[in-house]
């Protein structure tokens, strides 16, 4: 039976304790796998600066792994951390994000207080703590509304009519004719001012 691929394993358990994952079943393989990717996942989120080579290097001497596993790895931690390929914009996001939490403390460092102010409103614009929180709409729950037409009345609450059949056909009987004039609309000169003026004809 072929093992799961990591990258959907590291979505789900990827903070998951290693009892956990034993209990749950999982191959050794697989486990020792996700441990690696969660511990260069968590230092590249402690030094999001590392370059793309310093984090291969680091991978390829803690892990002894090739140049080919330890970008394999590589990939798989970008992935995670919202980069597919290239740098995305929710990679550039994770970054920003470091960048302004290392401004702030420089500034703390400082004593610079108007930068510090800066920095975490840069943080809060960019995290938009100003606005609601998006709710996650699952479509696949949506159903179509299933409408059927109907002439009684009964189902907005309203009794039927009795004999209204017939009372129509009287009704159409006593006041259709066929004897109908065409009017013409006419013109009309007027001053809308003059008909909203309430002061006019008196007070």
């Amino acid at each position: 039976m072929p093992l799961p691929s990591i990258l959907d394993v590291a979505r789900t358990h990827l903070f998951d304790d290693r009892d956990a994952l034993v209990a749950a079943g999982m191959h050794p393989a697989t486990i020792g796998h996700l441990l690696r990717i969660r511990d260069v996942y968590s230092y590249w989120l402690n030094f999001p600066l590392k370059r793309d080579k310093e984090i291969v290097a680091l991978v390829r001497q803690k892990y002894d792994l090739s140049d080919t596993q330890a970008r394999t790895d590589l990939r798989l931690v970008k992935t995670l951390l919202g980069d597919f390929q290239q740098s995305t914009k929710d990679y550039h996001r994770f970054r920003a994000f470091s960048m302004i939490e290392d401004s702030f403390h420089a500034a703390k460092a400082a004593g610079n207080t108007r930068d510090m102010v800066a920095a975490a409103d840069k943080y809060a614009k960019y995290a938009k703590l100003d606005k609601e929180d998006e709710r996650d709409v699952d479509w696949g729950e949506l159903k179509l509304l299933n409408l059927e037409f109907t002439d009684d009345p009964a189902v907005i609450g309203i009794s039927r009519m009795p004999d209204h059949r017939k009372k129509i056909r009287a009704l159409k009987e006593k006041y259709w004719n066929d004897n109908v004039v065409d009017v013409l609309p006419e013109n009309v000169e007027f001053n809308v001012d003059d008909l909203f003026d309430v002061n006019k004809d008196g007070e």
